[in-house]
């Protein structure tokens, strides 16, 4: 059957947000009195979530008082910290002219997704956007994919889900869709390989020699 719908993960697939992250990252560890993150161990947030990765780190009680300081410091630099990446709306414009219907499905706090999609400009493409903080079990739990394919109006055997990690690589197959991932900024490529994603891409644009 056709592909009719696509689910996007959001950074480091649609946008390079890290700029603001680290930035983030980096003032929550001086206000928590705690080491600067280094830029492998920030790297290594994107994708979890904010409580499993602090948790991770820290432990459970600090990462609640760490998750509630970084959110504050991203409230005033999550914006002008993200980039579009190259190529991306140009894609996005392309897919939307063939029909296919889009999503966001992301491990970010959902209203931060939006606000930046719509300050890139990629807003108008995203017919939904499911994320952290709505009622969803993170990513790779498949909750927030079902919801997304439901938004869609599409049928599983007519989606696949586009993303960078493996995170994104292993909700898709909890989700018993296709998983087409992108060489990127975040990807860990031994450990993406050893997991036999569907389709293995070099950029976004490249989606649209298989659509």
């Amino acid at each position: 059957m056709a592909i009719r719908a696509i689910l996007l993960d959001h950074d480091g697939t649609l946008v390079d947000s890290y700029d603001g992250i680290a930035k983030c990252m980096r003032l929550m560890c001086r206000d928590l009195g705690v080491p600067e993150m280094s830029d492998a161990e920030i790297l290594a947030s994107i994708g979890p979530t904010l409580e499993e990765r602090f948790t991770q780190l820290w432990g459970e009680d600090m990462a609640n008082e760490a998750v509630r300081i970084y959110r504050s410091h991203y409230k005033v630099h999550n914006v002008a910290g993200t980039h579009i990446i190259p190529g991306v709306k140009k894609t996005l414009e392309t897919l939307a002219q063939r029909g296919i219907q889009m999503a966001c499905v992301s491990n970010k706090a959902w209203f931060f997704c939006k606000e930046q999609l719509g300050h890139v400009g990629l807003l108008p493409y995203i017919r939904a956007v499911f994320g952290h903080r709505q009622g969803y079990a993170p990513k790779p739990a498949p909750e927030m994919l079902f919801a997304a394919i439901k938004s869609l109006e599409a049928k599983p055997e007519e989606v696949v889900m586009v993303g960078d990690t493996t995170t994104d690589l292993l909700a898709a197959r909890n989700a018993s869709i296709p998983a087409w991932i992108i060489k990127g900024k975040y990807s860990q490529h031994d450990n993406i390989m050893k997991l036999n994603p569907d389709r293995y891409l070099e950029k976004l644009e490249d989606i649209l020699d298989l659509i």
